[in-house]
């Protein structure tokens, strides 16, 4: 059987409409961070199944050769994807690009070899496949032999190179016209092809070689779209429409791309291409740096890490310049990292995107988007620039040139006319390049001799974070004393009633929903649960805008059913409750319904929040509810705490705050008797100063999704002198190999993972063990409960270790459903218990 199927012509036409459209569908998909993957396999999808098609229709292969050769590039794939790291990613794209303009001069050159119909038409479209896939193919080997330091980096220029540049291209062209016009004269058509095989390749080398530096992201945009181009022109050449469509668009959107980034360098295409002039140049003197050379000064004590950190302590707005650097130290996860850090500081943090910063177009979002940042903090060159005058601080992550302010006024360089982000202007920047050289473009940048606002932290950019991550943290800890005692404040007074409090009662309005403070409101009520408090939520009956509102935004939060209670079930125990937070509810709660007659809200049960002896209010403002009804709570004074202002960010606001209280320093011997450290700073008690330290990853870290979390825990670990490694069972999880995935996702180098067999020895040695979402994998009851369906199952041996950390949602058993005696150990044990990426996240704050 030679064909599996026959297709007619019209069917093959709509088809190839169909996955035509597919293709379309997956690029517009791809323009959206969210939808970006699926329409990433969306567009392959309809491109393999095109190849496949194509094949059928035209009876080019039978089954078994189509079988094969899907087998084999799906291997080849596979391998790649496993191989190819994110750095490589640049090359590979360009490698890519090569191998689809090969193909495309295959195609030509077989083309000209079985010539039937439109004879001319054929040729002519057949010699400029070859032309374009040839130039594109070593175009795009030699730009990855550059990305891939196999080539020099810089631009390479040869003698008489615009010449041979335009020469090359005249002559393949020239070979074009002499096989179209003689096909007829034996072997013409054969020493055509070779002649504009050889002279389109001479074209592709010689373009590409001297492209370095910032051009290289237009370079591969370019490269990508010539790809297009011949694969749309051999679709020409054997009449497929399917590779005429889809060709086309990949041209036209690499060409658009192309051009947007050629606007944004203020450079044309021809100019990078061919560009007049040479390469090299020496600046003017630059007058670019308004604070040069006053006098010599004064060598200051204080380290480049020192000075970043006194920069960052107190920074209100914050940009971050990430650039090549930052992708060859793999420092993404530590920028990230460091902008959380600064977040949960109160500082606003933005990136700035040059169009050309890294070695292939949207090359730092890529790397950003992989350490998780809100693709709603990139900001590109045209929307931030006005800002960096006004930021408290810029941290430049291995950038240079498109941050270099001789672009503005040193002509004859390279980077002369090239739009660059106005760092220059901020007040305070802290430079994290590994040197002072000079970047691709090999022109002295001013701002490393500035002096005055810049804090020059040289080296490896990911170790530089890291340190600068480590100021930080010493930093706030000493700071920290000072700043706890303005207990004057409402939130201050809120805090203080909410520590020590065992039993609280949480009374969500309809201000909650328009706050979207739902998550917040779960976060506290988790944090108070770890610190020993019996957590309830109250709920009107008439609470938000229709029945069974607030149950639905708790249950968004994932807030425990249980724990919501109905007015009839909740009323009585106000009286005896700490204390009882308000969130944005008025007229449920408002104690005038019981004798203001006349009003609309007289004779309405409320809620006792009126008994309760010590009440926080997190309301927008003191204006009366939609009933119009004046709320005696509001002027009570004694036992009612204020805090006014959107929900979300109070809420924010009062965790942080007692976080600062759980980690302060203890009161000299107020109550020496009963000292009782709360969970979480017995766990930083033993982490402070552990040495080797082991991660016990299972499926509800994969349900919190916390593999991040735990990522920044162990390089926190590991920045304070710790050895830490992952012990990960044959079945945690759900499928094979799948806290390695997740771990793998998160950067953690695959070195640090120990199969149980390798580690399991090393726990009783171990300074402490950190459990995240585990359970059955490391019961010991698996030793001896016969009977159980753990029994005979081997189990990590974190029983054995000293001190056991465990952060797992609740006690409850796991999915065998067996006790664990670890839960009730007590001595050494400590229950971190609640979601754990927050717990996780938490325990990085207070260590």
């Amino acid at each position: 059987m030679n064909t599996l199927i026959e297709i007619s012509n019209p069917v093959y036409y709509v088809i190839c409409a169909i996955l035509s459209i597919l293709v379309l569908v997956g690029i517009a998909m791809m323009s959206k961070v969210k939808s970006a993957a699926r329409g990433n396999a969306l567009s392959a999808t309809a491109m393999g199944l095109g190849v496949i098609v194509t094949l059928l229709k035209l009876q080019v292969v039978t089954f078994p050769w189509l079988i094969g050769g899907i087998l084999i590039g799906g291997i080849i794939g596979v391998l790649l994807y496993t191989r190819v790291k994110m750095i490589q990613m640049p090359q590979m794209v360009a490698l890519l690009n090569g191998i689809g303009g090969g193909a495309s001069a295959l195609v030509g050159a077989l083309t000209l070899f079985q010539l039937e119909s439109n004879v001319h038409f054929t040729l002519v479209t057949a010699f400029l496949a070859i032309i374009i896939g040839m130039l594109t193919l070593v175009g795009s080997l030699v730009a990855a032999g550059k990305l891939h330091r196999v080539l020099p980096q810089k631009s390479v220029v040869w003698p008489f190179h615009n010449v041979f540049t335009s020469l090359t291209l005249v002559v393949a062209i020239f070979f074009l016209l002499i096989g179209t016009l003689n096909y007829q004269i034996p072997n013409a058509l054969l020493y055509a092809m070779i002649g504009t095989m050889l002279f389109s390749a001479l074209f592709g080398l010689y373009f590409s070689i001297r492209v370095g530096g910032a051009d290289m992201p237009i370079t591969i945009s370019l490269l990508n779209s010539l790809s297009g181009v011949a694969g749309a022109i051999a679709g020409m050449a054997i009449g497929d429409i399917f590779l005429v469509a889809v060709g086309g668009v990949v041209g036209a959107s690499g060409l658009l791309l192309t051009q947007i980034m050629c606007r944004a360098m203020n450079r044309s295409l021809i100019n990078i291409l061919i560009p007049h002039g040479k390469a090299k140049a020496t600046p003017k003197p630059a007058t670019t740096t308004p604070k040069a050379s006053a006098a010599p000064q004064p060598k200051q004590e204080s380290s480049p890490i020192d000075q970043a950190v006194a920069m960052l302590r107190g920074a209100k707005r914050v940009i971050i310049v990430p650039g090549y650097g930052m992708a060859l130290a793999q420092a993404q996860q530590e920028v990230k990292q460091l902008a959380d850090k600064l977040a949960k500081s109160g500082a606003e943090v933005k990136y700035a995107i040059h169009p050309v910063a890294g070695r292939m177009p949207g090359h730092m979002n890529v790397l950003l988007a992989e350490a998780n940042v809100d693709y709603d903090s990139l900001y590109e060159m045209e929307a931030i620039n006005d800002q960096f005058a006004n930021a408290d601080a810029v941290i430049v992550i291995g950038a240079n040139d498109v941050l270099n302010p001789a672009a503005r006024n040193a002509e004859g360089t390279p980077i002369y006319g090239m739009p660059v982000l106005n760092v220059d202007q901020a007040k305070q920047v802290i430079i994290c390049n590994y040197d002072l050289k000079p970047g691709y473009a090999g022109v002295e940048n001013p701002l490393y001799s500035r002096g005055e606002g810049v804090a020059l932290c040289l080296g490896d950019a990911k170790a530089t974070i890291d340190q600068i991550l480590s100021g930080l943290d010493s930093s706030a800890a000493t700071a920290q004393p000072a700043s706890s005692s303005s207990a004057s404040d409402p939130i201050s007074q809120a805090a203080g009633m909410l520590r020590g409090a065992k039993r609280v009662i949480i009374v969500p309005g309809y201000g909650m929903a328009l706050a979207q403070a739902q998550q917040e409101v779960k976060q506290l009520a988790d944090k108070l649960a770890r610190n020993g408090a019996e957590v309830k939520y109250a709920i009107h009956p008439v609470a938000g805008r229709m029945p069974g509102h607030m149950n639905v935004l708790l249950a968004e939060a994932n807030v425990d059913y249980d724990s919501l209670y109905e007015m009839e079930a909740i009323n009585d125990q106000f009286a005896n409750t700490d204390a009882v937070i308000v969130i944005g509810a008025n007229d449920v709660l408002n104690p005038a319904a019981r004798n203001a007659e006349g009003t609309p809200i007289y004779g309405m049960p409320v809620l006792n929040v009126d008994q309760a002896k010590q009440v926080i209010i997190c309301n927008f403002d003191l204006k009366p509810g939609y009933a119009g009804v004046e709320n005696p709570l509001y002027s009570r004074g004694e036992g009612v705490a204020l805090c006014l202002g959107d929900a979300k960010a109070t809420l924010s606001t009062l965790m942080d705050r007692l976080d600062h209280a759980e980690n302060a320093p203890a009161a000299p011997a107020a109550s020496s008797a009963t000292s009782t450290a709360t969970p979480l700073q017995s766990a930083t008690e033993v982490l402070h100063n552990a040495k080797s330290v082991i991660i016990v990853p299972g499926y509800g870290m994969a349900l919190a999704q916390a593999q991040q979390e735990v990522k920044q825990l162990a390089d926190k670990l590991a920045r304070n002198g710790a050895e830490v490694k992952y012990a990960i069972h044959p079945v945690a999880g759900r499928m094979p190999g799948h806290m390695n995935v997740l771990l793998a996702e998160a950067n953690v180098d695959y070195d640090s993972l120990y199969e149980m067999e390798a580690i399991n020895d090393q726990f009783a040695n171990a300074d402490a063990v950190i459990v995240i979402g585990a359970n059955d994998v490391l019961n010991p009851a698996a030793r001896n409960a016969e009977g159980t369906p753990i029994y005979g199952m081997p189990v990590l041996n974190v029983d054995q270790a000293k001190q056991v950390i465990i952060c797992n949602y609740d006690l409850k058993p796991g999915y065998a459903g067996v006790e664990n005696p670890l839960y009730s150990r007590s001595e050494g044990v400590t229950l971190l218990i609640g979601d754990a990426k927050k717990t996780l996240s938490d325990l990085i704050d207070t260590l």
